[in-house]
Protein backbone atom coordinates (compact mmCIF):
# COMPACT_ATOMS: atom_id res chain seq x y z
CA UNK A 1 0.00 0.00 0.00
CA UNK A 2 1.28 3.42 -1.00
CA UNK A 3 2.06 5.56 2.20
CA UNK A 4 -0.09 8.20 0.62
CA UNK A 5 -2.95 5.66 0.68
CA UNK A 6 -2.20 4.62 3.97
CA UNK A 7 -2.70 8.23 5.46
CA UNK A 8 -5.94 8.77 3.42
CA UNK A 9 -7.60 5.31 4.86
CA UNK A 10 -6.26 6.76 8.26
CA UNK A 11 -7.93 10.28 7.99
CA UNK A 12 -11.02 8.41 6.53
CA UNK A 13 -11.63 6.57 10.13
CA UNK A 14 -10.92 9.43 12.35
CA UNK A 15 -13.16 12.43 10.92
CA UNK A 16 -13.86 15.10 13.12
CA UNK A 17 -10.83 14.20 15.19
CA UNK A 18 -8.58 16.98 16.10
CA UNK A 19 -4.43 15.57 15.66
CA UNK A 20 -0.85 16.80 15.38
CA UNK A 21 1.35 15.80 12.69
CA UNK A 22 3.54 13.29 14.69
CA UNK A 23 0.25 11.16 16.38
CA UNK A 24 -0.59 11.15 12.01
CA UNK A 25 3.52 10.01 11.35
CA UNK A 26 2.86 7.50 14.07
CA UNK A 27 -0.31 5.99 13.68
CA UNK A 28 0.37 5.61 9.83
CA UNK A 29 4.08 4.98 9.46
CA UNK A 30 5.17 7.96 7.52
CA UNK A 31 7.53 10.56 7.61
CA UNK A 32 6.85 14.05 8.39
CA UNK A 33 7.62 15.20 5.36
CA UNK A 34 5.22 12.95 3.82
CA UNK A 35 2.29 13.94 6.00
CA UNK A 36 3.04 17.60 5.49
CA UNK A 37 3.12 16.86 1.79
CA UNK A 38 -0.46 15.21 2.29
CA UNK A 39 -1.56 17.51 3.99
CA UNK A 40 -0.91 20.58 1.90
CA UNK A 41 -1.73 18.14 -1.43
CA UNK A 42 -6.03 17.74 0.34
CA UNK A 43 -6.16 20.84 2.04
CA UNK A 44 -9.60 20.27 2.12
CA UNK A 45 -9.32 17.63 4.41
CA UNK A 46 -7.63 19.62 7.28
CA UNK A 47 -8.70 22.08 9.31
CA UNK A 48 -6.25 24.12 10.93
CA UNK A 49 -5.73 24.07 14.93
CA UNK A 50 -2.48 25.25 15.47
CA UNK A 51 0.98 25.11 14.38
CA UNK A 52 0.97 21.20 13.39
CA UNK A 53 -2.20 20.19 14.74
CA UNK A 54 -5.46 19.66 12.29
CA UNK A 55 -9.21 18.86 12.72
CA UNK A 56 -9.89 16.01 9.91
CA UNK A 57 -12.59 17.11 7.68
CA UNK A 58 -15.06 14.82 5.85
CA UNK A 59 -14.84 14.38 1.78
CA UNK A 60 -16.33 17.23 0.02
CA UNK A 61 -19.14 15.97 -1.79
CA UNK A 62 -19.87 18.16 -5.06
CA UNK A 63 -23.36 18.14 -6.63
CA UNK A 64 -23.95 18.49 -10.27
CA UNK A 65 -27.03 21.56 -10.91
CA UNK A 66 -26.95 21.04 -14.73
CA UNK A 67 -29.67 19.86 -16.57
CA UNK A 68 -28.51 16.48 -17.31
CA UNK A 69 -31.50 16.09 -19.82
CA UNK A 70 -30.33 18.88 -22.38
CA UNK A 71 -33.99 19.98 -22.44
CA UNK A 72 -34.22 23.64 -24.50
CA UNK A 73 -36.47 25.82 -23.02
CA UNK A 74 -38.11 29.11 -25.19
CA UNK A 75 -39.95 32.35 -23.64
Amino acid sequence: MAKRDSIEQYINTIVGATVTTKALCMATGCSLPTVLSFIKENASRFEKVKRGTYTIRAIAVTVDTNNSNNTTFEW
